[in-house]
Protein backbone atom coordinates (compact mmCIF):
# COMPACT_ATOMS: atom_id res chain seq x y z
CA UNK A 1 0.00 0.00 0.00
CA UNK A 2 1.33 3.34 -0.75
CA UNK A 3 1.83 6.12 1.65
CA UNK A 4 0.73 9.88 1.79
CA UNK A 5 0.98 12.76 4.08
CA UNK A 6 -1.16 14.10 6.27
CA UNK A 7 -1.60 17.00 9.50
CA UNK A 8 -1.70 15.24 13.01
CA UNK A 9 -2.59 16.53 16.21
CA UNK A 10 -2.65 14.19 18.71
CA UNK A 11 -5.11 15.93 21.25
CA UNK A 12 -2.92 17.20 24.32
CA UNK A 13 -1.21 20.34 22.51
CA UNK A 14 -2.03 22.50 19.51
CA UNK A 15 1.19 21.50 17.66
CA UNK A 16 0.52 19.72 14.04
CA UNK A 17 2.56 17.50 12.77
CA UNK A 18 3.37 15.59 9.35
CA UNK A 19 2.72 12.17 9.48
CA UNK A 20 3.00 9.29 6.92
CA UNK A 21 -0.41 7.10 6.67
CA UNK A 22 -0.45 3.99 4.95
CA UNK A 23 -3.41 1.81 4.40
CA UNK A 24 -2.96 -1.81 5.63
CA UNK A 25 -5.35 -4.74 5.97
CA UNK A 26 -6.93 -3.55 9.21
CA UNK A 27 -6.38 -0.31 9.51
CA UNK A 28 -4.51 2.80 9.31
CA UNK A 29 -0.66 2.99 10.08
CA UNK A 30 0.43 6.53 11.22
CA UNK A 31 3.98 7.33 11.66
CA UNK A 32 6.34 10.12 12.12
CA UNK A 33 9.71 9.43 13.42
CA UNK A 34 10.61 12.91 14.19
CA UNK A 35 7.91 13.44 16.00
CA UNK A 36 7.26 10.34 17.42
CA UNK A 37 3.91 9.26 16.13
CA UNK A 38 3.58 5.70 16.12
CA UNK A 39 -0.38 4.86 15.64
CA UNK A 40 -2.63 2.41 14.51
CA UNK A 41 -6.21 3.07 13.94
CA UNK A 42 -8.54 0.06 13.18
CA UNK A 43 -10.96 0.99 10.07
CA UNK A 44 -13.86 -0.08 12.72
CA UNK A 45 -12.67 2.69 15.03
CA UNK A 46 -12.36 5.92 12.58
CA UNK A 47 -14.95 8.90 12.70
CA UNK A 48 -15.25 11.62 10.32
CA UNK A 49 -15.09 14.52 12.09
CA UNK A 50 -17.04 16.47 9.74
CA UNK A 51 -19.25 15.02 6.52
CA UNK A 52 -16.97 13.97 3.70
CA UNK A 53 -16.40 16.55 0.65
CA UNK A 54 -14.70 16.03 -2.48
CA UNK A 55 -13.46 19.31 -2.38
CA UNK A 56 -12.07 19.24 1.12
CA UNK A 57 -10.04 17.63 3.17
CA UNK A 58 -11.04 14.91 5.21
CA UNK A 59 -10.78 14.83 8.80
CA UNK A 60 -10.48 11.83 10.95
CA UNK A 61 -10.69 11.33 14.59
CA UNK A 62 -10.64 7.75 16.50
CA UNK A 63 -13.08 5.96 18.94
CA UNK A 64 -9.75 5.01 20.78
CA UNK A 65 -8.42 8.36 20.74
CA UNK A 66 -11.14 10.82 20.18
CA UNK A 67 -8.64 13.75 21.19
CA UNK A 68 -6.86 13.29 18.47
CA UNK A 69 -7.39 14.54 14.62
CA UNK A 70 -5.84 13.22 11.34
CA UNK A 71 -6.18 15.37 8.70
CA UNK A 72 -5.63 14.16 4.68
CA UNK A 73 -6.28 15.95 1.77
CA UNK A 74 -5.09 12.85 -1.27
CA UNK A 75 -8.08 12.53 -2.89
CA UNK A 76 -6.74 8.98 -4.48
CA UNK A 77 -5.96 8.03 -1.13
CA UNK A 78 -9.39 9.20 0.29
CA UNK A 79 -11.10 6.65 -2.25
CA UNK A 80 -8.84 3.94 -1.54
CA UNK A 81 -10.16 4.47 2.77
CA UNK A 82 -14.00 4.47 1.27
CA UNK A 83 -13.22 0.96 0.37
CA UNK A 84 -11.98 -0.14 3.64
CA UNK A 85 -14.36 1.99 5.69
CA UNK A 86 -17.64 3.03 4.11
CA UNK A 87 -19.13 3.91 6.96
CA UNK A 88 -17.33 7.40 6.98
CA UNK A 89 -19.15 8.11 3.84
CA UNK A 90 -22.44 7.21 4.65
CA UNK A 91 -25.24 9.87 5.16
CA UNK A 92 -28.25 10.55 6.96
CA UNK A 93 -30.48 7.54 8.60
CA UNK A 94 -27.73 5.52 7.35
CA UNK A 95 -25.46 6.66 9.68
CA UNK A 96 -25.20 4.04 12.91
CA UNK A 97 -25.24 7.52 15.26
CA UNK A 98 -28.22 9.26 13.35
CA UNK A 99 -30.41 5.53 13.79
CA UNK A 100 -29.45 5.30 17.30
CA UNK A 101 -30.18 8.96 18.37
CA UNK A 102 -33.49 8.49 16.20
CA UNK A 103 -34.46 5.36 18.27
CA UNK A 104 -33.48 7.36 21.40
CA UNK A 105 -36.05 10.01 21.13
CA UNK A 106 -38.63 7.83 20.00
CA UNK A 107 -38.00 5.48 22.75
CA UNK A 108 -37.78 8.90 25.00
CA UNK A 109 -41.69 9.19 23.80
CA UNK A 110 -42.89 6.22 24.49
CA UNK A 111 -41.48 6.46 27.65
CA UNK A 112 -42.84 9.88 28.02
CA UNK A 113 -46.08 8.56 26.98
CA UNK A 114 -45.92 6.14 29.71
CA UNK A 115 -45.20 8.17 32.19
CA UNK A 116 -47.94 10.51 31.35
CA UNK A 117 -50.76 7.70 32.34
CA UNK A 118 -48.55 5.79 35.12
CA UNK A 119 -45.52 7.57 36.11
CA UNK A 120 -44.73 11.29 37.59
CA UNK A 121 -48.20 12.05 37.55
CA UNK A 122 -48.84 9.70 40.70
CA UNK A 123 -45.78 10.55 42.43
CA UNK A 124 -46.34 14.27 42.09
CA UNK A 125 -48.65 14.96 44.93
CA UNK A 126 -46.78 13.05 47.65
CA UNK A 127 -43.33 14.30 46.69
CA UNK A 128 -45.17 17.98 46.90
CA UNK A 129 -45.56 16.97 50.79
CA UNK A 130 -42.29 16.84 51.06
CA UNK A 131 -40.58 19.50 49.89
CA UNK A 132 -39.60 21.80 52.55
CA UNK A 133 -41.98 25.14 52.56
CA UNK A 134 -39.42 27.48 52.90
CA UNK A 135 -37.62 25.60 49.25
CA UNK A 136 -41.00 25.61 47.78
CA UNK A 137 -41.25 29.65 48.58
CA UNK A 138 -38.32 30.11 47.29
CA UNK A 139 -38.45 28.81 44.20
CA UNK A 140 -41.87 30.29 43.63
CA UNK A 141 -40.78 33.75 44.52
CA UNK A 142 -37.61 33.46 41.70
CA UNK A 143 -40.47 32.01 39.36
CA UNK A 144 -43.27 34.73 39.80
CA UNK A 145 -40.27 37.44 39.29
CA UNK A 146 -39.23 35.77 36.22
CA UNK A 147 -42.90 35.24 34.79
CA UNK A 148 -43.93 39.36 35.52
CA UNK A 149 -40.21 40.41 34.38
CA UNK A 150 -40.95 43.81 33.15
CA UNK A 151 -44.51 43.89 34.56
CA UNK A 152 -45.30 46.54 37.32
CA UNK A 153 -46.61 45.02 40.66
CA UNK A 154 -49.18 47.05 41.86
CA UNK A 155 -48.44 48.65 45.78
CA UNK A 156 -50.68 51.45 46.45
CA UNK A 157 -51.59 51.56 50.38
CA UNK A 158 -54.77 51.37 50.14
CA UNK A 159 -55.75 48.51 47.62
CA UNK A 160 -52.91 46.58 49.28
CA UNK A 161 -54.88 46.94 52.45
CA UNK A 162 -58.09 46.07 50.96
CA UNK A 163 -56.44 42.97 49.11
CA UNK A 164 -55.08 41.92 52.57
CA UNK A 165 -58.43 42.17 54.43
CA UNK A 166 -59.96 39.93 51.23
CA UNK A 167 -57.11 37.51 51.87
CA UNK A 168 -57.17 37.24 55.69
CA UNK A 169 -61.13 36.99 55.64
CA UNK A 170 -60.96 33.93 53.34
CA UNK A 171 -58.68 32.04 55.44
CA UNK A 172 -59.60 33.19 59.21
CA UNK A 173 -61.81 29.98 59.48
CA UNK A 174 -58.45 27.66 58.83
CA UNK A 175 -57.10 26.14 61.51
CA UNK A 176 -53.93 25.72 59.58
CA UNK A 177 -53.89 28.46 56.84
CA UNK A 178 -51.13 28.03 53.95
CA UNK A 179 -48.82 30.65 53.75
CA UNK A 180 -49.79 33.07 51.18
CA UNK A 181 -48.23 36.30 49.27
CA UNK A 182 -50.94 37.66 47.29
CA UNK A 183 -49.63 40.56 44.49
CA UNK A 184 -51.67 42.34 41.96
CA UNK A 185 -49.27 42.75 38.68
CA UNK A 186 -50.30 45.91 36.61
CA UNK A 187 -51.20 43.33 33.38
CA UNK A 188 -54.49 44.00 30.82
CA UNK A 189 -55.39 40.11 30.92
CA UNK A 190 -58.12 38.90 32.74
CA UNK A 191 -56.21 36.01 34.57
CA UNK A 192 -55.17 35.02 38.44
CA UNK A 193 -53.05 31.85 39.09
CA UNK A 194 -51.26 30.40 41.93
CA UNK A 195 -47.20 29.30 41.92
CA UNK A 196 -45.21 27.25 44.55
CA UNK A 197 -44.82 28.26 48.00
CA UNK A 198 -47.84 30.03 48.30
CA UNK A 199 -47.59 32.79 45.74
CA UNK A 200 -51.11 33.72 44.08
CA UNK A 201 -51.10 36.55 41.28
CA UNK A 202 -54.14 38.74 40.15
CA UNK A 203 -53.75 40.36 37.06
CA UNK A 204 -55.11 43.72 36.65
CA UNK A 205 -57.44 42.64 34.02
CA UNK A 206 -59.21 40.33 36.18
CA UNK A 207 -60.22 43.11 38.70
CA UNK A 208 -61.41 45.26 35.41
CA UNK A 209 -63.47 42.67 34.27
CA UNK A 210 -64.82 41.83 37.85
CA UNK A 211 -68.21 43.44 38.53
CA UNK A 212 -67.93 43.06 42.57
CA UNK A 213 -65.45 42.26 45.25
CA UNK A 214 -67.80 39.25 45.48
CA UNK A 215 -66.13 38.09 42.22
CA UNK A 216 -62.73 38.71 42.90
CA UNK A 217 -62.68 36.66 46.74
CA UNK A 218 -63.99 33.99 44.65
CA UNK A 219 -61.28 33.71 41.89
CA UNK A 220 -58.88 34.05 44.97
CA UNK A 221 -60.69 31.37 46.90
CA UNK A 222 -60.47 29.47 43.78
CA UNK A 223 -56.32 30.18 43.67
CA UNK A 224 -56.16 29.73 47.55
CA UNK A 225 -57.85 25.69 46.83
CA UNK A 226 -54.60 25.81 44.49
CA UNK A 227 -51.93 26.55 47.21
CA UNK A 228 -53.58 24.08 49.76
CA UNK A 229 -53.73 21.34 47.63
CA UNK A 230 -49.90 22.32 46.72
CA UNK A 231 -51.13 21.73 43.08
CA UNK A 232 -47.78 24.92 41.40
CA UNK A 233 -45.70 22.56 43.22
CA UNK A 234 -47.42 19.41 41.70
CA UNK A 235 -47.36 20.44 38.06
CA UNK A 236 -43.61 22.08 38.69
CA UNK A 237 -42.41 17.95 39.69
CA UNK A 238 -44.21 16.81 36.63
CA UNK A 239 -42.64 18.71 34.08
CA UNK A 240 -39.22 18.91 35.68
CA UNK A 241 -39.48 15.20 36.59
CA UNK A 242 -39.89 14.21 32.69
CA UNK A 243 -37.46 16.51 31.35
CA UNK A 244 -34.95 14.65 33.89
CA UNK A 245 -35.92 11.29 33.00
CA UNK A 246 -35.81 11.69 29.72
CA UNK A 247 -31.79 13.26 30.61
CA UNK A 248 -31.42 10.58 32.45
CA UNK A 249 -32.22 7.82 29.43
CA UNK A 250 -30.87 9.59 26.14
CA UNK A 251 -27.52 10.41 28.73
CA UNK A 252 -26.62 13.26 26.29
CA UNK A 253 -28.01 16.97 25.76
CA UNK A 254 -29.12 16.76 22.25
CA UNK A 255 -31.83 19.41 21.04
CA UNK A 256 -33.69 16.58 19.88
CA UNK A 257 -34.01 14.52 23.23
CA UNK A 258 -34.48 18.49 25.48
CA UNK A 259 -37.59 18.86 22.82
CA UNK A 260 -39.11 15.69 23.51
CA UNK A 261 -38.75 15.85 27.57
CA UNK A 262 -40.17 19.85 27.02
CA UNK A 263 -42.45 17.86 25.02
CA UNK A 264 -43.71 15.49 27.30
CA UNK A 265 -43.96 18.06 30.01
CA UNK A 266 -46.44 20.22 28.58
CA UNK A 267 -48.49 17.48 27.46
CA UNK A 268 -48.79 15.90 31.33
CA UNK A 269 -49.53 19.49 32.37
CA UNK A 270 -52.11 20.03 30.20
CA UNK A 271 -53.81 17.46 30.68
CA UNK A 272 -53.78 17.18 34.84
CA UNK A 273 -54.56 20.94 35.21
CA UNK A 274 -58.53 20.37 34.78
CA UNK A 275 -58.91 18.21 37.32
CA UNK A 276 -56.51 20.47 39.40
CA UNK A 277 -58.93 23.02 38.68
CA UNK A 278 -61.87 21.70 39.61
CA UNK A 279 -60.63 20.86 43.22
CA UNK A 280 -59.81 24.14 43.53
CA UNK A 281 -63.22 25.00 42.52
CA UNK A 282 -64.61 22.74 45.23
CA UNK A 283 -62.34 24.01 47.63
CA UNK A 284 -62.96 27.75 46.90
CA UNK A 285 -66.56 27.16 47.41
CA UNK A 286 -66.19 25.59 51.18
CA UNK A 287 -63.83 28.62 51.65
CA UNK A 288 -66.43 31.28 50.59
CA UNK A 289 -69.18 29.57 53.08
CA UNK A 290 -66.68 29.51 55.88
CA UNK A 291 -65.88 32.79 55.36
CA UNK A 292 -69.70 33.96 55.12
CA UNK A 293 -69.34 34.97 51.97
CA UNK A 294 -71.50 34.48 48.89
CA UNK A 295 -70.90 31.69 46.79
CA UNK A 296 -72.85 32.55 43.81
CA UNK A 297 -70.29 35.21 42.86
CA UNK A 298 -68.22 32.39 41.19
CA UNK A 299 -71.18 31.40 38.56
CA UNK A 300 -71.73 35.09 38.00
CA UNK A 301 -67.76 35.56 37.60
CA UNK A 302 -67.85 32.35 35.21
CA UNK A 303 -71.22 33.95 33.45
CA UNK A 304 -69.74 37.06 32.46
CA UNK A 305 -66.60 35.71 31.06
CA UNK A 306 -68.83 32.93 28.96
CA UNK A 307 -71.16 35.94 27.42
CA UNK A 308 -68.03 37.41 26.65
CA UNK A 309 -65.82 34.66 25.24
CA UNK A 310 -67.07 34.14 21.43
CA UNK A 311 -65.65 37.54 20.80
CA UNK A 312 -62.44 37.48 23.14
CA UNK A 313 -60.55 36.26 19.68
CA UNK A 314 -57.39 35.41 21.04
CA UNK A 315 -57.56 38.34 23.21
CA UNK A 316 -57.51 39.63 26.45
CA UNK A 317 -59.79 36.71 28.10
CA UNK A 318 -57.62 34.25 26.73
CA UNK A 319 -55.34 33.46 29.22
CA UNK A 320 -57.60 32.31 32.20
CA UNK A 321 -60.08 30.24 30.05
CA UNK A 322 -57.56 28.21 28.12
CA UNK A 323 -56.37 26.35 31.30
CA UNK A 324 -59.50 26.02 32.92
CA UNK A 325 -62.99 23.66 32.53
CA UNK A 326 -65.32 24.51 30.43
CA UNK A 327 -67.27 27.44 31.72
CA UNK A 328 -70.57 25.88 30.71
CA UNK A 329 -69.32 22.90 33.58
CA UNK A 330 -68.05 25.23 36.27
CA UNK A 331 -71.39 27.33 35.81
CA UNK A 332 -73.38 24.04 36.16
CA UNK A 333 -71.43 23.14 39.29
CA UNK A 334 -71.33 26.46 41.09
CA UNK A 335 -73.29 27.53 43.84
CA UNK A 336 -76.26 30.03 43.23
CA UNK A 337 -76.26 31.09 46.79
CA UNK A 338 -76.28 34.46 46.53
CA UNK A 339 -76.44 34.56 50.70
CA UNK A 340 -73.81 36.00 52.24
CA UNK A 341 -72.15 39.45 53.36
CA UNK A 342 -70.30 41.52 50.58
CA UNK A 343 -66.28 41.07 50.40
CA UNK A 344 -65.47 44.45 50.67
CA UNK A 345 -67.29 47.31 51.76
CA UNK A 346 -67.55 50.23 48.74
CA UNK A 347 -64.52 52.17 49.31
CA UNK A 348 -62.07 48.80 49.95
CA UNK A 349 -63.25 47.37 46.56
CA UNK A 350 -62.71 50.85 44.68
CA UNK A 351 -59.29 50.85 46.30
CA UNK A 352 -58.52 47.37 45.53
CA UNK A 353 -59.77 48.21 42.01
CA UNK A 354 -57.34 51.08 41.33
CA UNK A 355 -54.44 49.30 43.23
CA UNK A 356 -52.37 50.27 40.17
CA UNK A 357 -52.86 54.04 39.62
Amino acid sequence: MREVFGDFNDGRSAAAHQVAVRLDTNGLNITSEGAGVLQHWPYADLRAIDPPHADAPLRLTSRANPDARLRLGDPAFVEELRRKAPHLFLRGLAQPNVRRNAGIIILTLLVLGLALWQGVPRLSAPLARLIPMQWEQEFGLAFRDRLLAGARTCQSVAGTAALSQLSERLTASLARPPPLTVVVADRATVNAFALPGGHIVILQGLLDKAQSADEVAAVLAHEIGHVRHRHPTQMAIRVAGIGLFADLLTGDGSALAELAGQVGGMLLLLSYSREMERQADAYGRDLLQKAGLSTAALARFFAHLAAEAPTAGGGKLLGYLSSHPPLEERIAVADKDEAGEPALDAAAWQALQNICD
